[in-house]
């Protein structure tokens, strides 16, 4: 046995731990440039797990992706999709995918990209 494997081995098990067993979300499959941001008013609970609560933290001032999430809290594309679906359906977390030129949450009144959402996609990338 490799010395190696052992740290695998609870790899593997921590995502699954992680999601409580769940592979996919109920609600279907989660874009990676879906962006979240948590609604008003919610703040993060003593109650929630650690990377929950990680994620509404993430997403409290600013607009940040799933793959951003992803990287952040450096947990696997898959275990963030199903903790941000699951958020979503707690009211936890606001989800938003495909904005069009008339969402005022993504687009100015020209229907060019908010400064805020460019900024929050290029602090991303600069965290990969």
């Amino acid at each position: 046995m490799h010395e190696s494997e052992p740290e695998y081995e609870a790899y593997t098990v921590r995502p699954y731990a992680i999601t409580g067993g769940k592979v996919r979300a109920a609600s279907g499959n989660l874009p990676m440039e879906a962006l979240v941001r948590t609604p008003e008013g919610v703040a993060p609970s003593a109650l929630l797990t650690p990377e929950r609560r990680r994620m509404i933290e993430l997403a409290t001032d600013e607009f940040q992706s799933v793959a951003e999430l992803s990287a952040h809290t450096r947990l696997p594309l898959g275990v963030v999709r199903v903790i941000v679906m699951e958020l979503a359906d707690e009211n936890l977390l606001t989800i938003h995918i495909g904005g069009t030129v008339k969402d005022e949450s993504t687009h100015d009144e020209h229907g060019a990209l908010t400064l805020s959402l460019l900024e929050s996609v290029l602090d991303g990338i600069a965290a990969l």
